[in-house]
This record gives C-alpha cells, sequence and structure tokens, in this order.
C-alpha cells in the first residue's frame, strides 16, 4: 500500500513540474530567425558596416525586435531589444545605445500591419539606380515580386528645412519613407540605398537579395544598350503562392551552416504544389 502510495504521490510531483514549465516565447524562435538573417545578407554583401534588420513581435503587434546600435556582423540573440511601433522607442534599453534609424522600422510597421519584416541597407548595387532618373524595374526571373516600377524616396522633401544628413533619425523623416513606401515590397532611398520588407523575415531576406541582383542586372543591361532594354511585364509578375521561398532561404542559409547542419535540412520542403503536375 505505501509502495502505491508514493508512486501515486511521485507521479503527481512529476506533472506538477511539468506543468510548471514556462511556456516557450514565441519571440524566441523570431530572434534566432533575426541572427540568421543577419549572418546571410552579411554573407551576401547586402549588409556593410551598418543596415539592420527588425521583425515585428509574435507577442504583441504592436512592438518590434531589433539589435542595440552595433555592426551586422556582430549581432547575437542577447543583442535584440524590443521597440515600441507608437514612437520607435525601446521598452528597456538596458543600458544599451539603440539604433539611430528605428524610425524606418517603427514608422513601416506603424503604416503597414501586413508587414511582418524591415531591412535598410546599402546595397551597392541599388545606390547607382536612386541617383538617376531610370526607375528600378523587374528584369530578372526572380524578382518577379518588385513593382513594374519601383518608388524612390527623396529626404529632401521630408527633412525639416534646417535639418541635416541622409539618416532617417526622426518619426517625420520614417513616416515620409513609409509612405513612399507605399504598398510595395521596397523602397529606393535617394544615395543611401534601399528598405526591404515582408509578410515573414524568411521573404524579406530573400527580397533583399534579390533586389540587389536584380539592380545589378539591370545596371548592367544598360551599359550594354543605354537606350533599350527587356524589363517584365505584368504578366511575368509573380504572387507569393508561385514563388518557392523556401529554396532561395535554405541556399543562402546553408552557406553559413556547417556540413552536419546541412545534412539534417528537410529535403522534403522544397518545389510549388501547382508544378508537379504534367501540364
Amino acid at each position: 500500500m505505501k509502495g502505491t502510495l508514493y508512486a501515486l504521490a511521485l507521479s503527481l510531483s512529476v506533472a506538477s513540474g511539468a506543468s510548471a514549465q514556462p511556456a516557450a516565447d514565441p519571440d524566441d524562435a523570431l530572434k534566432e530567425d533575426l541572427v540568421t538573417a543577419y549572418k546571410i545578407l552579411v554573407n551576401e554583401g547586402i549588409l556593410d558596416s551598418f543596415g539592420h534588420v527588425s521583425a515585428r513581435s509574435a507577442k504583441n503587434p504592436n512592438v518590434f525586435l531589433i539589435p542595440q546600435a552595433m555592426p551586422p556582423a556582430l549581432v547575437t540573440k542577447n543583442d535584440i531589444l524590443e521597440v515600441n511601433v507608437a514612437d520607435s522607442q525601446p521598452i528597456d534599453p538596458k543600458g544599451r545605445r539603440v539604433n539611430g534609424e528605428r524610425y524606418i522600422h517603427g514608422e513601416v510597421y506603424k503604416a503597414r500591419p501586413d508587414v511582418m519584416a524591415v531591412i535598410h541597407s546599402h546595397s551597392q548595387a541599388v545606390i547607382p539606380l536612386s541617383l538617376t532618373p531610370i526607375k528600378m524595374k523587374p528584369v530578372v526571373a526572380q524578382a518577379g515580386f518588385l513593382p513594374l516600377e519601383t518608388p524612390n524616396y527623396e529626404i529632401r522633401e521630408a527633412k525639416e528645412s534646417n535639418g541635416r544628413g541622409m539618416q532617417v533619425t526622426d518619426s517625420g523623416r520614417g513616416a515620409a519613407l513609409a509612405k513612399t513606401l507605399a504598398n510595395y515590397p521596397v523602397v529606393l532611398m535617394r544615395g543611401h540605398g534601399e528598405t526591404v520588407v515582408g509578410h515573414t523575415i524568411k521573404q524579406a531576406v530573400v527580397f533583399a537579395v534579390y533586389v540587389d541582383i536584380n539592380a545589378r542586372m539591370q545596371t548592367q543591361a544598360l551599359t550594354v544598350s543605354p537606350n533599350q532594354i527587356a524589363t517584365m511585364d505584368q504578366s511575368e509578375l509573380f504572387t507569393e503562392d508561385e514563388f518557392d521561398i523556401n529554396r532561395p532561404w535554405e541556399h543562402f542559409r546553408q552557406k553559413i551552416l556547417d556540413p552536419a547542419a546541412k545534412a539534417s535540412v528537410d529535403r522534403s520542403q522544397f518545389g510549388l504544389s501547382q508544378t508537379q503536375e504534367k501540364r
């Protein structure tokens, strides 16, 4: 009898201990993806000494996650802070310096409830197109998420009359950027780079890489034929369900993984369902 009671008490104790375990933080996975995003974008040459990536919190849509002010190559999970969308101010800076251009992220999240990730980079391939009357247009198949013409943000139209610099360091400049972005996935920034948005971190990262590739291809084509190049038309663009986002994400991610991690990747995740049937 004593043995039975002891076993029952032990099982209850174990069950109680299990139930006392804290629930997993849904933002923990986002932080992991943010760190991966930084590694990919540094490896692909999209982020230089500056540039930044953020994600909207999975727990609270009025909060976004972004690392403290630091070089992109050094970002870890412990560097990520929570920032309020409403005013782009950190909830608890923990004694750290926050990113000065956090207003890019805050104002985009405020204007675009559908956006879950924001990337600002100084892509060297994109900047030349931001300096000319020539619009960035989709020219390569994998850039079919782009609009037929990508808008270009002009900070001279946004900053105060005595304002200095080209950085988006206040809510007014950020709001003007978000307005120029409108419902597009990317906006160029004259002499400064671009801002790319996505419904996931994965999507934003893939888009940012292909924005850079598209800009390089467009510029190279213009050097061969300055007066006329073939750009994509509306029927050649694609929707989200027509693009296998997992394939480029994993391709870029594999470059930063060790052999063991590469071997463990789920290989069944690639390929679109609608492309499997014979046509």
